[in-house]
């Protein structure tokens, strides 16, 4: 008897994390592992450079690829969990809360020092767009039964958390909130409320490998922690920070 392939919401976060992992160590340890190549911190490649150099680059090539599919499908979970939590202030708080944690760890490894405000991680993206789903749903349950009110409502809000999202400068920035508002406002529409991610395209074509994992998402929750990911999240940047600065010799 043949088994029908489906993944939990579990399922999707380990594939994320997994691809979230991949793209780091592209970015962060064979970046690090550039360093050697690096003239007054500038990459200079040319024919004649040597083997493990494109290598490397080659390398980082891939996990980039591969580290397309994680935000989509995180994007994609958290829109989940506003619309399962019995909570949903405290689910945004509770974000909120682990995206501060993970600021400096973000920090230490993306920018080399314990605070910088040119990009913050991931969680902001998140957070902002949480509380943006938040303020939609009141609008409609506000205009529930006045169509042109509550849409009106739903472009100004969306607006405002893209600005929001904008001014935080967490990753994929307002294009995350965007991409989370479109997947809540096609929530009744089965599997094509996927196509609500199609603003990350603009990021990258390889968002487009996280679409046949999501296909697969079968709307239960599975088993495991919810604090996983929580806590793997800034643990994994103090980990590659360290070994990125090994790696570069800086330690």
């Amino acid at each position: 008897m043949k088994r029908n392939i489906a993944l939990t919401s579990f399922g999707l976060k380990r594939l994320a994390v997994i691809s979230m992992v991949i793209d780091h160590i592209g970015s962060f340890l064979l970046g690090a592992m550039l360093a050697p190549y690096k003239t007054d911190g500038v990459l200079v490649v040319s024919e004649g450079s040597p083997a493990a150099l494109w290598r490397i680059m080659q390398a980082r090539e891939m996990c980039d690829i591969l580290g397309r599919v994680a935000f989509p499908i995180f994007c994609f979970l958290m829109v989940e969990g506003f619309l399962h939590t019995h909570d949903r202030v405290r689910y945004g708080l509770r974000m909120a809360l682990f995206a501060l944690i993970s600021e400096i760890p973000y920090d230490l490894v993306q920018f080399h020092t314990p605070l910088s405000l040119r990009l913050q991680n991931v969680m902001f993206t998140l957070t902002v767009g949480i509380f943006t789903l938040l303020a939609i749903s009141k609008a409609e349950e506000r205009w529930k039964t006045a169509p042109g009110p509550r849409w009106a409502a739903v472009a100004v809000l969306t607006a405002a958390g893209m600005a929001l999202a904008f001014l935080v400068r967490g990753e994929y920035v307002f294009l995350g909130v965007l991409s989370a508002v479109l997947v809540y406002l096609l929530r009744h529409k089965g599997r094509l409320r996927i196509a609500g991610l199609t603003p990350l395209l603009i990021v990258s074509p390889w968002t487009l490998l996280a679409v046949p994992f999501l296909l697969l998402y079968n709307g239960e929750r599975g088993k495991g922690s919810q604090w996983f990911f929580y806590i793997f999240y800034p643990a994994h940047f103090l980990v590659f920070a360290a070994l990125a600065a090994w790696l570069s010799g800086g330690v």
